[in-house]
């Protein structure tokens, strides 16, 4: 054994809180960290999402709303252990094909999230992180 050379592993941890918004979407969910859902003053306290992507660009946008409409989908307060937790998850296998096809049913990456206005998130599906 003491002839080999050894070199560190670099692994990256990944926090709770790391500061930086994003989403996670795979497995028929986008789930929204707490840092995301920083961006909406009081997103708590919407219960439902209209859905809408950008032309030209690989972002899609969450229309936070009080009110269901005809395409909204519901929010749901993220639980950890039975708990509530910062973190909002938006469930749809559907909404998930729409942008991915068949691609996220058993895996899942983030994604950056901005603010792009007082009740709206864009994620931007080109920057893996």
């Amino acid at each position: 054994m003491n002839d080999y050379v050894w070199e560190a592993v670099e692994i990256k941890q990944s926090a709770r809180r790391t500061g930086e918004a994003f989403a996670s979407i795979g497995q028929g969910r986008i789930a929204l960290n707490a840092d995301a859902c920083d961006l909406i003053e009081n997103i708590y306290d919407y219960e439902y999402v209209d859905v809408s992507k950008a032309k030209n660009k690989s972002l899609i946008g969450l229309r936070f709303s009080k009110k269901k409409s005809p395409n909204s989908v519901h929010t749901t307060r993220r639980k950890y252990k039975g708990e509530l937790v910062d973190g909002v998850n938006i469930n749809s296998k559907q909404l998930i094909k729409i942008f991915f096809g068949e691609t996220k049913e058993t895996s899942t990456s983030r994604y950056p999230v901005e603010k792009v206005d007082g009740n709206m998130l864009a994620i931007n599906i080109e920057k893996e992180i």
